[in-house]
């Protein structure tokens, strides 16, 4: 007599998360570890907002420096607002691979530290941070 082969049951193909997760999770801790937060002195004098994660870091950078009656200096040179780009071109041809520095004073406007770094990336600084200062513990 003839056997018929029983057909095998395929199992249904699945999709397994946890490798995918597990690379998820490691981008996140490599991006918070490797994120940075910058804290420069400069010229002018200004009264910076505090943050949890401000350290100092030496590194080429440049500074622009916004005071509270919204005076513009470049690595503490006074500038005027209209000679930004060109000031901050000059410095960036000197110092091709610096980080550019916003330090403004915590009363300056929201809207002026935004436009001064438009103007900033405009003229080719591909590396901006705002610097802080460390918060006090009581």
């Amino acid at each position: 007599m003839f056997r018929f082969r029983q057909k095998k049951q395929r199992r249904q193909p699945e999709i397994n998360l946890t490798p995918m997760i597990d690379v998820v999770l490691q981008l996140i801790i490599f991006f918070i570890v490797t994120t940075t937060f910058i804290s420069i002195e400069s010229g002018a004098k200004v009264n910076l907002p505090s943050a949890d994660f401000s350290k100092i870091e030496e590194a080429k950078t440049i500074t622009v420096t916004i005071t509270e009656n919204n005076m513009l200096y470049v690595n503490g040179a006074l500038v005027d607002a209209k000679e930004l780009p060109s000031s901050v071109v000059v410095a960036l041809r000197n110092e091709p691979e610096a980080t550019v520095i916003v330090e403004a004073d915590k009363q300056v406007l929201h809207g002026k530290v935004v436009s001064v770094m438009d103007v900033l990336k405009k003229a080719g600084a591909e590396k901006i941070a705002i610097a802080t200062q460390p918060t006090k513990e009581e």
